[in-house]
């Protein structure tokens, strides 16, 4: 923190720099942190195991550790995967509260070991947390189904910043155009479907009216920069046009938002996506896989396609592209949608996250 990529870490910089600004005393563990405070919030370095899959539970461990022995009241933690041991600060009487962003061990990337895990570290949170807080009304009703002996649950949504509005001469150094390019924004991991992506691109090269047509794609990779090769070859033997932009903050991703021709999210698995949150609030006409997130989120303020048919997913950009109207229309929906409503502010997320803690 400052948070450079991820929804989790946003979600965090925005909800507790409120509460913190509302007169709460709150500390965040980190692996990684800019400065001992920010935004009124104090940061607290955690040590991690610096192993691709270990590191998470190395830090949820001592972070775990220091919240038992540390002088505060509610100890919060931020998805299944770093709740293997909220049980611990219960040990000193203090309340436990879990935010469930997304269900991570449905992931296709985990091994046997590693799910039995992630699907251990949830069945944890749900016994020792005193409530638990989704970011999705679908991820709230699935835990509810899942487990008879679960305590409150509550949904708070994501929000959105207002967005800046930015010139187009921004996007010459990335190489791109103006309304001639579509945009997808997040990390560069499996479960986020950026090769379906390419390969509906890449059928665009045949196409006259969309052959000039670029991807831009903005994010990092996890642990390596394996997956982004093996995405960047797939792209050049397919003939595909597209730019890995890496992370990208500030101005710049504003304007990749605000002069993007079309918003793609061909995520396999989402929580409530913040990045499709964005899109819509900078109004783009968003293009996602048909998940339960996206159905939530979206309605019919945008255009969804199967989950895992690039042929589809090339399908529905044409004809998004090919109707300005209908464009247009999907665009000036998720636009409002997003902003005409509390339901997307962060500020009412803090509102929501203090009445649920006051309350404990």
């Amino acid at each position: 923190m400052p948070s450079t990529q991820g929804g989790m870490s946003r979600h965090c910089e925005e909800l507790y720099s409120r509460l913190a600004e509302r007169g709460h005393e709150v500390t965040v563990f980190c692996q990684t942190a800019g400065a001992p405070t920010h935004r009124g919030m104090r940061l607290r370095r955690i040590p991690g195991v610096r192993l691709p899959g270990w590191e998470r539970l190395g830090y949820s461990l001592l972070a775990s550790v220091r919240a038992l022995f540390g002088r505060f009241d509610i100890v919060h933690y931020h998805s299944f995967s770093s709740s293997g041991f909220c049980s611990l600060p219960r040990l000193a009487r203090k309340k436990v509260v879990v935010t469930v962003h997304r269900l991570e061990w449905q992931d296709q990337k985990w091994g046997r070991f590693a799910r039995a895990f992630l699907k251990f570290c949830e069945w944890t949170a749900v016994r020792s947390s005193a409530v638990m807080i989704t970011v999705s009304r679908n991820v709230k009703a699935d835990l509810e189904s899942r487990y008879r002996k679960i305590g409150p649950v509550f949904y708070v949504a994501n929000g959105v910043t207002p967005p800046m509005t930015v010139g187009p001469e921004v996007l010459g150094g990335l190489g791109l155009t103006a309304g001639a390019y579509a945009l997808t924004v997040g990390r560069l991991v499996p479960e986020k479907g950026l090769d379906l992506a390419v390969d509906a691109f890449a059928t665009f090269a045949s196409d006259p009216e969309l052959a000039t047509m670029q991807l831009a794609v903005v994010g990092g990779a996890r642990h390596s920069d394996e997956y982004v090769a093996g995405l960047e070859a797939r792209a050049r033997g397919l003939g595909a046009h597209v730019r890995f932009l890496g992370v990208r903050t500030g101005a710049e991703l504003n304007a990749l938002y605000q002069h993007a021709a079309v918003f793609i999210a061909p995520s396999y698995h989402e929580g409530q996506p913040l990045t499709v949150l964005e899109a819509m609030s900078h109004g783009r006409c968003v293009v996602a896989s048909d998940i339960d997130a996206h159905r939530e989120l979206i309605g019919d303020a945008g255009a969804l396609f199967p989950v895992g048919d690039s042929a589809a997913l090339a399908s529905e950009v044409r004809r998004v592209l090919s109707d300005d109207g209908l464009a247009t229309r999907l665009a000036e929906a998720g636009r409002h949608r997003v902003l005409e409503s509390d339901e997307f502010q962060w500020d009412h997320a803090a509102d929501e996250t203090e009445r649920i803690m006051v309350a404990l």
